[in-house]
């Protein structure tokens, strides 16, 4: 047997599905022979033809390639950019660093004294967890100190964070929907309000709408009516134009209820309004309403509530693929690098992690956001494996990094994907997905322990999503049975 050539591919014969492997194992000059056969079938299938493909594959066991292919070149990666961010914001921010929404005061309230002069100040830390709970909680601590009227204002300072929404290469289009949240210091309910439609009191009557929270503070136009008190159909549209929620269409009397979220024209003056919601509630009274601001420095702290750990973030981050989450964490990059909370400096911060974790030239590849939500956003598959690969092997990193992927057929944006139990957990991944865009990249392991790093990448707009992730699948699966004789 030749050096190195122990290694084949079992079930490329066994299925028929890679016909054209029929290399034996020890008729080859390389242990990766039968693999790069059979990876050439799946990139030549026709019904890619009029796409781009770029594969790379690593061998840990090895360390060296085992198949590339157009490997150098630049794709669109969608959401396998997150890869990168999280891998640089585990690096950069730690596994444990928190992100803090706070109350201060300008004094401390007086037990017995109800009424609170000056202002009180809200502070949005960039916390990605606030949600309406936490505000309410704000509202009833001070309650049971005794307050209950603030002679000045709330003060909502969301100065951590720049006042830029949207990162470059966002879609006007997209701005309404949950997966294209505005990106501000307050990230409340993530951004978004729920809102439910239900039919009017009669026929010709208008809709009835509600949002959840109650005190959103958002504008709602009403131009849908109520049909026939027997019709159960509906033909609602729930549109975000520029500063409100307008609803459309008819909906029958005997329509069942339509719940669905959509993002919030203005989140720092969402979470004010929220706020001042809660303190009413609470039975306190604000004088002076609300206002935007800075809070001085050094005022006493009357509440505050931190978000989970950077290493629970990157799990939800990457397992659900949220997009709110990455460009949380690359503007707290600027803030922890440079003082500024803008898209600019959190992405000259990711440049540097990736040097320093993977030793990529910033030259050499464009990051526009942290959720590959641009289509700026420009990777090449080499890239993708060679940040995973060091991500991986870093005893500082390896931990956090691998659990915060998607685990194939068990979890995540993978749960639905190579569920056929001879694959099951043999792959911990990121898929990636736009309009003409499909991507996966991750971490295999082979039927007897073989490690690979891999990414594939897809652009053109004549496959389908579905004909791209079958290919896709079928690299891993390639892998998965390259076992050890």
């Amino acid at each position: 047997m030749r050096k190195g050539s122990k290694f084949f591919l079992a079930g490329c014969i066994s299925i028929g599905l890679f016909a054209t492997c029929i290399v034996d194992a020890f008729a080859t000059e390389t242990p990766w022979r039968c693999i790069a056969a059979s990876l050439d079938s799946i990139v030549q299938r026709r019904a890619l033809a009029s796409a781009q493909v770029g594969i790379a594959v690593w061998s840990f066991d090895r360390r060296e390639w085992v198949y590339e292919k157009n490997a150098d070149r630049l794709f669109v990666p969608a959401s396998n950019a997150k890869v990168l961010i999280g891998a640089a914001a585990l690096h950069t921010l730690g596994p444990a660093k928190t992100f803090a929404t706070t109350l201060t005061a300008d004094r401390v309230p007086i037990s017995g004294d109800s009424v609170l002069t000056g202002n009180i100040y809200l502070y949005g830390g960039g916390n990605p967890d606030l949600v309406t709970g936490d505000l309410i909680g704000f509202a009833e601590t001070l309650r049971a100190s005794g307050v209950r009227r603030i002679r000045g204002a709330v003060v909502v300072d969301a100065s951590h964070f720049d006042s830029v929404n949207y990162a470059l290469g966002w879609s006007w289009e997209d701005r309404p929907y949950p997966y294209c949240p505005p990106i501000s210091a307050f990230l409340l309910n993530g951004n978004v309000v729920q809102v439910t439609v239900r039919p009017g009191s009669a026929p010709g009557r208008p809709v009835h709408v509600t949002l959840v929270p109650k005190d959103a503070g958002i504008p709602v136009s009403v131009a849908a009516r109520t049909g026939s008190e027997h019709n159960t159909s509906s033909r609602i549209r729930v549109e975000r134009p520029n500063s409100g929620i307008v609803v459309k269409g008819t909906m029958g009397g005997r329509a069942e209820p339509i719940t669905v979220w959509r993002t919030v024209p203005d989140p720092v003056r969402y979470a004010g309004s929220v706020f001042m919601g809660a303190l009413q509630d609470a039975g306190i009274t604000v004088e002076r309403g609300v206002s935007i601001g800075t809070s001085p420095r050094n005022l006493p702290v009357l509440a505050r509530v931190y978000s989970n750990p950077v290493d629970v973030i990157l799990r939800r981050y990457l397992k659900r693929s949220d997009n709110l989450l990455g460009e949380t964490l690359v503007k707290q990059m600027g803030v922890a690098t440079s003082g500024r909370g803008t898209w600019e400096d959190g992405l000259s911060a990711v440049r540097r992690a990736l040097r320093d974790i993977a030793g990529l030239d910033s030259n050499a590849y464009r990051l526009a956001d942290g959720s590959g939500l641009s289509r700026l956003n420009e990777v090449s598959p080499r890239m993708l494996v060679q940040v995973i690969t060091s991500a991986s092997s870093s005893f500082s990193l390896a931990p956090e990094f691998l659990s915060a992927l998607s685990t194939a057929g068990v979890d995540g944006t993978l749960s639905h994907r190579m569920t056929e139990d001879e694959t099951r957990a043999y792959l911990r991944g990121k898929t990636g997905t736009l309009s003409g865009v499909s991507s996966l990249s991750g971490v295999v392991e082979s039927r007897s322990g073989a490690r690979f790093a891999c990414a594939i990448m897809m652009n053109g707009t004549s496959p389908s999503a579905q004909t791209m992730r079958q290919a896709q699948d079928d690299v891993v699966r390639v892998l998965r049975n390259c076992i050890e004789q």
